[in-house]
């Protein structure tokens, strides 16, 4: 028998020695009595993050002694990592042959049919070892997460509850009880898993925190609060804690309680500026502007380029009637930031200033000439501001580059329809219809402007009744149909739809309008006029209100006199 001399790993690299040993005939000879040297090789190509090799080298073991449990799971782990499935799951079975109840085995042998898209079969895998290792979290999350996949939650429910019987004392059990529960809708079922989880292991953080937000999903805000509050007695530094409770404070409105949490927070980490930034808008909410302007400010004298901290800053000044202070802490924002658009929208509603707009703007396109959503931006302003042919004269500039994009065209067809020109917004939009065949709003704009123009009014609501079957619950769809059904002088199948419309839309201008106008028709001055006044009070834009106001003076003055 020939010995494999082990003296050339201490003159030799062990690369190199690795690579003759493999490349000679003693590799190819392998008595059982030899496998564990091979066996060593093999590790050590591992060890190298060699799986190649390492895998040729355990695989030799294998031939080399059939019955060697280890060196099998070892391949059997390499062929998972190089998703050779195939070969893990035979090799596996192998084993189970050898070892039935071997739970590592049984473990990967459920990884390899899951990563493989057998669920089924990972799912009986996993079962088998639950049953011997009835605490391996690792594979009840992973049954359970194949049956949530498949929907099968009752199935989920069944395992989980058998293993609970079982291991009573098993908290991990509990969890994904109560998370089944939770996704069934089950909340009585999930609270009581929750709640018998928590009482296992008390300072589990994920269960209390996953418990927390499972109360509070469910509007049970006071528990939540007591959970997050005693967690945080007996953990003050778990910042996670902190977090929960503040949130829930926050959508709670209990801004002082709120406020003094911070404060608590502070004593722990000091003044960092996201944390100050916090205690700026709780302060807001309570009304203590100047406080919050002090804080505001300490933040950007830590981090100047805190753009969110200057916005808001700009807005506590707002709230002391300091408006161009505000204003020129607004004009301090760049393009680039996040907060720009909210700045942008503060400039338009202060100055009201179209020319001012369109000036910041340009300036803020020239850096970022790809930026649609500036556009949309702009176009949604100068739609608020009666600026409609100053949009249009933006939005050109971005034609070429969005002529095909259906937000920006449709951006584009709405300054088209402020300034009256609803032909060409039919010229725009319908070669669109190629592109967005399907797409609800496309259809209604379209529809909705040949109703307006008292044109192809088949066609119109051909149109209108797609985008309704895709989006039913809209007011604005069904105002749409209400509206060419008023023009096809079908009043009482209007008048149907524009109620139905007023539910879904209870404030909008133009559907209280279109009301009106299908009262008049039907011969209903007193309750039109009252529609148009609702109208009035909800309008916003100047022409809005021009051409409600004028319906008024025509219909309701000359009622009442």
């Amino acid at each position: 028998m020939q010995k494999i001399i082990l003296w050339p790993l201490k003159v030799l690299s062990l690369g190199l020695f690795l690579g003759l040993l493999i490349s000679s005939n003693l590799w190819a000879k392998c008595p059982p009595a030899e496998a564990y040297y091979y066996y060593l090789v093999g590790e050590q190509f591992l060890l190298q993050g060699n799986l190649v090799s390492a895998r040729k080298a355990l695989e030799r073991v294998v031939r080399c002694d059939p019955k060697a449990l280890t060196p099998q799971k070892d391949l059997l782990k390499i062929y998972i990592q190089m998703r050779q499935y195939e070969k893990a799951i035979s090799l596996a079975q192998k084993i189970l042959k050898e070892s039935p109840g071997d739970k590592d085995t049984l473990f990967l042998l459920a990884r390899a049919y899951w990563f493989q898209q057998r669920p089924l079969r990972a799912a009986e895998t996993l079962e088998k070892l639950l049953e011997k290792d009835p605490n391996n979290a690792e594979a009840l999350s992973i049954l359970t997460s194949i049956y949530l996949e498949q929907n099968k939650l009752e199935k989920a429910i069944k395992v989980l509850e058998r293993l609970a019987k079982k291991n009573p004392e098993n908290p991990v059990i509990y969890l994904e009880l109560a998370r089944v529960y939770r996704k069934k809708g089950d909340f009585d079922q999930a609270r009581k898993y929750y709640s018998k989880a928590l009482k296992l292991e008390p300072d589990n953080l994920k269960i209390l925190l996953e418990y927390g937000d499972f109360l509070e999903k469910i509007g049970a805000f006071k528990e939540a609060q007591k959970i997050y509050e005693e967690a945080l007695a007996q953990n003050p530094e778990q910042f996670h804690l902190y977090e929960a409770l503040l949130k829930l404070y926050v959508n709670s409105n209990e801004f002082e309680k709120a406020l003094e949490l911070i404060n608590k927070l502070e004593e722990l980490v000091g003044e960092r500026p996201q944390l100050l930034f916090r205690k700026a808008l709780l302060l807001m909410d309570l009304n203590r502007e100047k406080e919050a302007e002090k804080a505001l400010e300490k933040v950007l004298e830590k981090k100047p380029d805190f753009y969110a901290a200057l916005f808001y800053l700009g807005i506590a000044k707002e709230k002391q009637g300091l408006k161009e202070e505000a204003l020129k802490i607004y004009q301090k924002i760049p393009p680039d930031s996040e907060v720009f658009p909210l700045a942008l929208r503060r400039i338009a509603a202060l100055t009201r200033d179209p020319q001012k707009v369109y000036s910041l703007v340009e300036k803020a396109l020239a850096s970022q000439p790809d930026n649609k959503d500036l556009y949309l931006l702009a176009a949604s302003i100068f739609d608020q501001l009666d600026a409609c042919d100053l949009g249009l004269s933006l939005m050109k500039k971005g034609l070429s580059q969005f002529s095909e994009d259906l937000d920006f065209m449709s951006s584009y067809a709405m300054l088209l329809v402020c300034t009256g020109n609803d032909e060409e917004v039919l010229k725009v939009l319908t070669p669109l219809l190629k592109k967005y065949p399907d797409d609800p709003d496309l259809l209604n704009f379209i529809g909705y402007t040949l109703a307006d123009l008292n044109r192809d009014l088949d066609r119109a609501e051909k149109y209108i009744k797609k985008a309704l079957s895709k989006k039913p619950e809209s007011g604005y769809i069904i105002d749409s149909l209400a509206w060419v059904q008023f023009r096809k002088g079908k009043y009482q199948e209007a008048l149907k739809n524009i109620q139905k419309a007023l539910e879904l839309s209870p404030n909008d201008p133009i559907i209280h309008e279109h009301y009106g106008d299908i009262l008049k028709a039907l011969g209903r001055p007193k309750e039109a006029c009252k529609a148009y006044e609702k109208s009035l009070s909800f309008a916003k834009k100047k022409r809005d209100r021009e051409r409600i106001t004028g319906k008024i003076e025509k219909l309701c003055r000359k009622n009442s006199s």
